[in-house]
């Protein structure tokens, strides 16, 4: 009796060792669920000059955004690659307000509707949530829409930099002037994602010494660290 247990248990550890290594099934999954994860952000008003903003991202932080502005109806569109630091931040604020299993209802009691409406949305696999207000005082929901909306002041910024570079040279010192203020403002959520169309700028001897020195004065800042973001952490 003693020898058949023996020989089963060596029988079964020689099973257990010719297994190849697993992760575990739930790391696995939520691995496969994190890439399937995309997030969206909306922000409309009528009567703002920008009456439209549309991000859309991967969680892999790659997308668009969709703006329009003025009097025109013609939506202009960007390719948007967002920081790795950046797409940890919004995932870890989806998940720490459990966003899409929560039915919380973010809109508070006061309204800002004349400030316009703010629509986040999360979507993983089959399960997808939307929502939206003109304020908010949950904390999680609040610094989400100020990275979302942060990601599209330096995508416009950039986009209207390239635009001024090109066609209208004499209007770049005023869209650095703008740039600079919002980075003050932490309006910005990735000062680094401006370096390189800064330093462009800068080296550029057909621009306009006023142009160039700006732009060499907001990169040595934004390298020195001096401008906060919409994230927290």
């Amino acid at each position: 009796m003693v020898l058949h247990a023996f020989l089963l248990l060596i029988v079964l550890t020689g099973a257990a060792s010719a297994l190849p290594d697993q992760k575990p099934q739930s790391i696995a999954d939520g691995s496969a669920a994190a890439a399937e994860m995309k997030f969206s952000y909306r922000f409309e008003n009528p009567r703002f000059w920008i009456r439209l903003i549309e991000v859309d991202v991967n969680s892999n932080g790659i997308g668009v955004m969709r703006f329009t502005r003025g009097e025109s109806d013609e939506v202009l569109d960007c390719k948007v690659k967002l920081l790795p630091t950046t797409v940890f931040r919004i995932r870890s604020l989806f998940d720490l307000s459990r966003f899409l299993y929560s039915d919380t209802d973010y809109q508070d009691e006061k309204d800002f509707s004349h400030l316009g409406w703010t629509t986040l949305v999360a979507k993983q696999g089959t399960r997808e949530r939307k929502v939206r207000f003109n304020f908010t005082k949950n904390e999680q929901i609040k610094e989400l829409e100020e990275i979302f909306r942060g990601i599209a002041n330096q995508e416009i910024a950039l986009f209207d930099i390239e635009n001024a570079e090109r066609y209208q040279p004499l209007d770049l010192p005023k869209q650095l002037e703008v740039l600079e203020n919002d980075l003050k403002l932490a309006r910005i959520t990735e000062p680094e994602r401006l370096l390189a169309a800064l330093n462009e700028i800068s080296g550029d001897d057909t621009q306009s010494l006023i142009a160039r020195n700006s732009a060499r004065r907001i990169v040595d800042a934004i390298k020195k660290g001096k401008f906060k973001t919409p994230m927290k952490k």
